[in-house]
């Protein structure tokens, strides 16, 4: 295609990847995981690859809608709500099968904020986080979770960002001495 050409289609070709959002998103995602993957696995980067992770997540079922996640390593200095966080499972937290792997949460709720957990619906400070669906699987009936607790002082509430998610709203709270690190989403 000459040059001409090009620069009398490009209007359209703008048009059509406009209407295609999603698709230009993915192949933008794409590209950074690419480049970051890269770069962690590089030669010559050991103070980068010590200080940052790339995290993978091929599950069938998981707590968030990403696959691949760029971890930064060290216990953040300010947590805040909707802060996507990376941890250790303590043993005894969760399911015995993530003991000691590292987890991906949003935090939900902080110190002295109020959770409540009520016909299976949970809340912090009266929003509406999300629906337990899990009791069944878990070998509980409806409502077996009802509670209203207040955040301890140095534990926060974690939960998933997809409705099959095993988070707080099942085991409670995390210490934030379990913390690891920041997580962003890539794709």
């Amino acid at each position: 295609m000459s040059s001409l050409r090009f620069l009398k289609a490009l209007p359209d070709l703008c048009r059509v990847m406009m209407r295609d959002r999603d698709r230009m998103r993915f192949l933008r995602n794409s590209l950074v995981g690419i480049t970051l993957a890269f770069l962690v696995g590089g030669a010559g980067v050991t103070a980068f690859r010590q200080n940052y992770r790339i995290g993978l997540d091929f599950t069938s079922i998981r707590c968030m809608p990403e696959r691949i996640y760029w971890v930064k390593l060290g216990a953040p200095k300010v947590v805040r709500r909707g802060d996507i966080i990376a941890f250790v499972a303590p043993s005894g937290l969760m399911l015995p099968k993530f003991d000691g792997k590292m987890i991906a949460k949003q935090v939900a709720g902080l110190p002295g904020d109020v959770v409540t957990v009520k016909n299976d619906r949970a809340y912090v400070n009266g929003k509406l986080i999300g629906d337990l669906i899990l009791n069944r699987k878990l070998g509980r009936g409806p409502g077996d979770f009802d509670r209203i607790e207040v955040v301890p002082p140095g534990k926060i509430f974690v939960i998933g960002t997809l409705p099959r998610s095993y988070d707080g709203r099942y085991w409670g709270f995390l210490d934030q001495r379990s913390l690891i690190g920041t997580v962003t989403p890539i794709i």
